[in-house]
């Protein structure tokens, strides 16, 4: 009797424990059923983007080299990115714009060069600057067709087809677990068009994007905009169109590692100046809900603004391109084609030689100055047909009477008494005593913050100032 009470005691504890597990089961179902479902709806993968961007360049494909420590340039960006790839070989690479800083002959040969930097680099898309629209659209439409470099414009409606330029591009990166989607586009702001374009309408930003990132969404698992414009622009277009994950932005930023907002759930990160930084951010595309309007979750990107310093080596593709770059410079002998203004006055120069009859023991003390050897530092750098180079290294070359070519005129190469002091005709003839102060302004001109960070008048001054008349 004590025998079968206990079986079926046994019996019971297990009927109720098995009741009880079916119950816990039931209503953990039943309190996580919602999470799960909409765990279901979520594109989540294991696997993060990682972006590269730069832009800005304003013409400066690579240093001048007249000072040190300066920033930025091509080979040295090339260097980074190969350093960057063996750590990720799907870098996803962007220009924001503005290769050239000018335009003219230079410009449209250094336009050609930093395409093919581009594409030797490995970019996918280049959003169009203003700087660059000036260039023309004949050169645009040639470049889209000799480059692997997609160019973008989301907000610019060409009046005349113009071969290649794209409203938006998708990109594919393969990871180890997925294939994700990037949607590409850019704009530029219609602040910085000039009216005077016959050959283009600008659509405003917000007014153009809206249909482009309703056609992407479904299609795309990021979505990053080029937006060629200042900050303030930047955050109202990230308000208006919250789809958007990331912006890269900043039109006038020196130091892009200053500036950087979160505007709900979208980044706008700066690019900088003069291609002197090299930005890059990791997104992790974990954040759409399927079949809602709503995005959430987010994960923070990592963002890191690289400055291009003496850390990093000259790529040796790149600089094999900068000196063909520089020889077609040469062989088109855009020195002799440089546009000269009258000087005032009707002044000349007359050159070192001249000034050396009157003022022969200043003459000497230049000798021995870093002004007098000036040209030759840019025939070792092999610069020496640069016309954006020798302007600085000579005498008046961006005027008439003033130096031409190394042939034609040697006597104004360097610089010389008349680069700080100006043309001497008239003093020559009249010996005038108020000819030739010098201000700090005059020598800025060269010695600005790009080519001369260091400069600090007072201390330059030493290095040149010459010796009185009478001593």
């Amino acid at each position: 009797m004590i025998r079968l009470t206990s079986q079926i005691t046994v019996l019971k504890t297990c009927v109720i424990l098995s009741l009880l597990l079916f119950l816990f089961n039931q209503g953990c179902n039943s309190l996580c059923g919602k999470e799960t479902e909409e765990n279901s709806n979520i594109a989540s993968y294991a696997a993060d983007i990682h972006v590269v961007f730069t832009g800005e360049e304003n013409g400066y494909l690579e240093p001048c080299g007249c000072s040190e420590k300066q920033l930025g340039g091509f080979s040295k960006r090339h260097t980074l990115i190969n350093h960057l790839r063996e750590k990720d070989d799907n870098l996803l690479l962007l220009s924001l714009g503005d290769l050239t800083g000018k335009v003219g002959r230079q410009d449209e040969i250094k336009m050609e060069t930093a395409f093919e930097s581009l594409d030797l680099m490995g970019y996918a898309a280049h959003n169009l600057g203003e700087k660059d629209l000036e260039m023309g659209t004949d050169l645009l439409g040639y470049l889209s067709q000799i480059s692997n470099v997609d160019l973008l414009s989301s907000n610019i409606v060409f009046t005349a087809e113009v071969l290649g330029i794209k409203q938006y591009v998708i990109k594919e990166i393969k990871t180890e677990d997925t294939t994700l989607s990037v949607g590409i586009l850019g704009i530029v702001s219609p602040e910085l068009i000039d009216s005077a374009y016959q050959d283009m309408e600008i659509i405003d930003p917000v007014v153009s994007l809206t249909p482009l990132l309703s056609d992407l969404r479904d299609k795309t698992d990021i979505l990053i905009l080029l937006s060629h414009a200042e900050m303030e622009e930047s955050i109202v277009i990230a308000e208006a169109c919250p789809e958007l994950d990331l912006i890269i932005s900043g039109h006038l930023v020196d130091r892009p590692d200053l500036y950087r907002e979160k505007v709900i759930n979208t980044y706008v990160i700066p690019v900088g100046e003069k291609g002197k930084y090299v930005g890059e951010i990791t997104l992790s595309p974990q954040q759409k809900q399927t079949g809602e309007d709503e995005y959430f979750n987010r994960i923070p990107p990592v963002i890191e603004i690289t400055p291009l310093d003496e850390r990093f080596a000259d790529s040796p593709d790149i600089a094999m391109l900068l000196k063909i770059y520089q020889q077609r410079l040469a062989d088109e002998e855009l020195l002799a084609q440089v546009f000269k203004s009258d000087l005032p006055s009707n002044l000349t120069f007359i050159a070192n030689n001249d000034c050396a009859a009157c003022h022969n023991k200043i003459f000497k003390h230049w000798e021995g100055t870093g002004h007098a050897s000036a040209y030759e530092t840019l025939v070792k750098a092999e610069h020496e047909y640069d016309p954006e180079c020798v302007e600085c290294h000579v005498i008046g070359l961006n005027y008439f009477t003033g130096f031409e070519t190394m042939e034609s005129t040697p006597e104004l190469k360097g610089v010389g008494c008349e680069s700080c002091h100006g043309a001497g005709s008239d003093h020559k003839e009249t010996q005038s005593s108020d000819y030739g102060r010098v201000s700090v302004e005059i020598c800025e001109i060269c010695h600005n913050d790009e080519h001369s960070s260091n400069f600090e008048f007072n201390d330059y001054w030493q290095k040149i100032k010459h010796p009185r008349e009478e001593e």
